[in-house]
């Protein structure tokens, strides 16, 4: 049996910026368990991000693919230019860099090691059991974090989150070699690219960009034609759809799923902590996750470094992590579900009156979209009403309470 300060489940952007953020702050003896053979394996997200991440969590160059001064939102036949700047990462050296920065704050790194289950006694988490290759373990910590991501490795078994209440989504992309003739991100609101979704292509360095199709499965089955194929062909059929773009070589492909609500959920507990996607900190209407992973981690060790030195990691101490993300994310996460749940449901017309009021914004309201900070009256601004609306209701509703 080994023993840790800190044990952090999953290796990805919130457990290893969680790791980070400890190594840094103190002198505690803290570990990353990673199931994956290497970190740079975890690699499933498109690495679209924006410039609070690169400034806010000092990334360097190195894992930036490229950097563009635009984003284009695009419905059926509406088009509309906005002026937010964006980077894109190279995701799985993104994943590498914060982990040798981790490692070089004294955390143990290690991967190849799955956690199956929490170790828990007399109601308190005091670590996991674990196989690391064919051998089972138990590794005790005074506080553990779950940053497995949307499989929730140990929040679903601790009650603290239902993964299967939370909307589901899929996504897929390619990363290629080719022409891509535009200087921004491209997004693509449009049920025939993308039903219950959007379309995406992103510059990815010199002569690549990255073409991808996500979708939420609830109103992927209301949009999707009854002779539709797999996720892959939406894909292929996006990048084939454009002569903006034109691919010689598909070089990866990217695959994963999210889970989402409304992200107010038990992310304290005796003993435990959860960051990032294992308590779904996912932004509810683009799907940023990179972001709200980084930043759920941060919060979460600004706590965890009080606690540790007071000896006292109960859930009355922890919870002031979870009292300050539903306090700063939670009503704004609450106002962008319902947002979403309108905006993947959308007839075209309604896409395309969605993408011309984008484009009258302001600069501030630019400002508030790409921060997730859009008021109220942002939102009704944005609003293309149907009548059909109307029986969306009692959802809507739902989400509000």
């Amino acid at each position: 049996m080994e023993s840790y300060d800190v044990v952090v489940v999953g290796g990805g952007p919130a457990g290893l910026q969680f790791a980070r953020e400890l190594g840094r702050r103190t002198e505690a003896d803290v570990a990353v368990l990673e199931a994956n053979a290497s970190l740079a394996d975890n690699d499933k997200s498109t690495g679209g991000t924006f410039e609070q991440v690169i400034e806010g969590f000092d990334v360097p160059e190195s894992v930036v693919m490229d950097a563009s001064p635009d984003v284009i939102f695009e419905g059926p036949t509406a088009s509309a230019h906005l002026a937010i700047p964006n980077y894109v990462l190279d995701f799985p050296a993104f994943l590498e860099w914060l982990g040798a920065d981790a490692a070089d704050r004294g955390v143990d790194v290690r991967t190849g090691v799955r956690v199956t289950a929490p170790v828990v006694e007399d109601g308190s988490v005091v670590g996991v059991r674990c196989r690391d290759g064919r051998a089972e373990t138990t590794v005790r910590a005074d506080l553990v974090v779950d940053a497995s991501g949307p499989a929730g490795a140990l929040t679903e078994k601790l009650g603290m989150w239902d993964r299967d209440a939370a909307q589901r989504g899929i996504g897929m992309e390619f990363e290629a070699t080719g022409t891509f003739d535009e200087d921004a991100m491209v997004f693509k609101f449009d049920h025939e690219a993308a039903p219950g979704g959007y379309a995406w292509t992103f510059p990815a360095g010199e002569d690549a960009f990255k073409v991808g199709v996500c979708w939420i499965d609830d109103f992927y089955e209301r949009h999707r034609t009854p002779d539709d194929g797999t996720i892959h062909d939406y894909v292929q059929a996006w990048a084939d759809s454009d002569p903006r773009w034109e691919i010689d070589e598909v070089r990866a492909v990217h695959a994963g799923e999210a889970r989402s609500d409304n992200s107010i959920n038990r992310r304290a507990d005796d003993g435990i902590l959860a960051v990032g996607d294992a308590v779904s900190s996912i932004n509810p209407l683009f799907g940023e996750g990179i972001r709200p992973a980084l930043e759920s981690a941060r919060m979460a060790a600004d706590v965890a470094v009080d606690a540790l030195a007071a000896g006292d990691t109960s859930r009355e101490r922890l919870a002031t992590y979870e009292r300050r993300w539903n306090r700063e994310k939670g009503p704004n996460w609450k106002r962008q579900r319902v947002v979403g749940e309108l905006l993947y449901d959308f007839d075209a017309r309604q896409q395309d009156r969605f993408v011309e009021r984008v484009g009258r914004l302001s600069p501030a309201q630019l400002d508030r979209l790409q921060r997730y900070e859009l008021t109220l009256s942002d939102l009704l601004e944005l609003y293309p009403f149907s009548p059909a609306d109307l029986r969306k209701g009692p959802t809507l509703l739902r989400h509000v309470r």
